[in-house]
């Protein structure tokens, strides 16, 4: 599969395990497609994604004075997402911009719980992340990525499910 190609289906996003070393990204049909890596100690929540054979293919970091921006390049530097998160509401006033330069609006769809987002682009809905986990376990941010029509490329849904799984993990650090 080459992650660089607009994709359709379904990504599903363990939680690590530990506190370092890796998750694997997997189709519905368990078959790996991509690894993500975390820096655990750094202060900019620091990651890389990879693919099958361990090759870095992006690498995204926290910008901004309170983190309100997620980058992720590709090793060369060209964009790959960039997310901005809202003032006021962070994760469900977000938009994503991808590598083409087109924006995906990110929208929170519970009220309840800062885990379950719905994607739009110009308007019309074309995916939705929802957690796979319960919010009281060792990996609460394990997800499912269903992609309905290939707005974006695989490479970008996992950049930009990383990039949620990392603000959602910042901002409830920050709450207590």
């Amino acid at each position: 599969m080459d992650l660089r190609e607009p994709f359709a289906g379904t990504l599903h996003l363990p939680d690590k395990l530990l506190q370092t070393g890796t998750s694997p990204v997997m189709l519905a049909d368990g078959q790996t497609v991509a690894k993500v890596r975390y820096h655990f100690w750094t202060m900019r929540q620091r990651f890389e994604i990879l693919d099958p054979r361990d090759a870095v293919v992006a690498e995204g970091v926290a910008r901004g004075m309170m983190a309100r921006t997620y980058q992720v390049t590709r090793p060369g530097g060209g964009r790959v997402v960039e997310l901005r998160l809202s003032m006021w509401r962070p994760l469900g006033g977000a938009v994503a911009t991808l590598a083409n330069g087109h924006t995906v609006e990110v929208l929170k769809t519970s009220i309840w719980s800062d885990r379950r987002f719905e994607l739009a682009a110009a308007g019309r809905p074309f995916a939705r992340i929802t957690p796979t986990t319960g919010v009281f376990t060792f990996q609460p941010d394990s997800y499912e990525f269903v992609l309905d029509r290939p707005v974006m490329t695989a490479l970008e849904a996992i950049c930009l499910a990383q990039c949620l799984r990392s603000a959602v993990r910042a901002l409830r650090e920050a709450s207590g």
